[in-house]
């Protein structure tokens, strides 16, 4: 039994030629064939394409048998490789959606190109109940201040309430505090938004507060800021109308929803200041 292992590729390359000389046998005379064995050839090929198969499951088998290291060590760097694959594919998924979220806040920044603007990445919030305070990177040494606005290109998200030499925290509007000069961009009617609309447990949305006895405000109506306070510069998107209050109830006019997603927000803008 030892000879005959030690003899191994000598019987490999026996099993092979054996193999070859019945591959050859069902293809010789193939340049020379009547057109009787022509017609016949439909039914030889199934019979060379199952020695084909036989072949390789043979040369595999052998192959499993006498080099079983070459195969754990084929196979761990293929898993290797089909991980680095995945990884990068990660990757590459993740800086495509970072781009596009920077290329919409570029967009709104040149869409507001009276105003300095400074892009500055999330790195914590406060989700207890609500995002009420997110902190980002950059603070005093990129020149950020206390009560300067913090926005995105679907609206307002809060002001600066303290900065660090590189931090800085956010109060946003889903802060029960937060108060901020708005109006209505249809009427021009101007009030006062601020602090939360919550049914059955759920933030709905924003309270409207102080609009004239007579506005004509409806459902739907987009709302924007006043520019009164100084803190939020005039005509910045707020939000939308989505339901009115009983005139009896005078607790606030409407409710209004803003379309900034506080719990996934990884970048905003903080507004420097104002050409001029």
């Amino acid at each position: 039994m030892k000879k005959l292992w030690r003899n191994r590729p000598i019987l490999i390359a026996l099993l092979a030629s054996a193999l070859f000389l019945v591959l050859a046998a069902l293809t010789v005379g193939r340049r020379t064939a009547s057109r009787a064995e022509d017609m016949f050839s439909g039914a030889v090929l199934p019979v060379q394409e199952a020695v084909s198969d036989i072949t390789d499951r043979v040369t595999d088998f052998f192959t499993r048998v006498f080099f079983p290291n070459s195969i754990q060590q084929e196979n761990e760097r293929l898993t290797k490789l089909v991980s680095a694959y995945e990884r990068r594919l990660i990757l590459y998924e993740a800086m495509e959606q970072e781009n596009a979220r920077l290329a919409e806040l570029l967009d709104y920044a040149s869409a507001n190109s009276n105003f300095y603007f400074m892009t500055a990445p999330v790195s914590a919030r406060n989700l207890d109940p609500y995002v009420d305070t997110i902190t980002v990177r950059g603070g005093s040494r990129s020149g950020i201040t206390e009560q300067m606005a913090a926005v995105t290109a679907q609206g307002i998200v809060g002001r600066i309430i303290e900065v660090g030499a590189t931090y800085s925290k956010i109060r946003t509007m889903q802060n029960e505090d937060m108060r901020i000069s708005v109006m209505v961009e249809r009427t021009r009617d101007e009030g006062m938004l601020g602090g939360l609309v919550i049914e059955n447990g759920q933030l709905v949305g924003l309270k409207l507060y102080y609009l004239p006895k007579d506005a004509d405000i409806q459902v739907g109506d987009t709302i924007v800021t006043s520019g009164l306070g100084g803190i939020f510069p005039k005509g910045l998107y707020v939000g939308k109308v989505i339901f009115l209050t009983d005139e009896d109830n005078g607790e606030y006019d409407a409710c209004v929803t803003s379309d900034v997603d506080f719990e996934h927000l990884e970048e905003v803008l903080i507004i420097l200041g104002k050409e001029g």
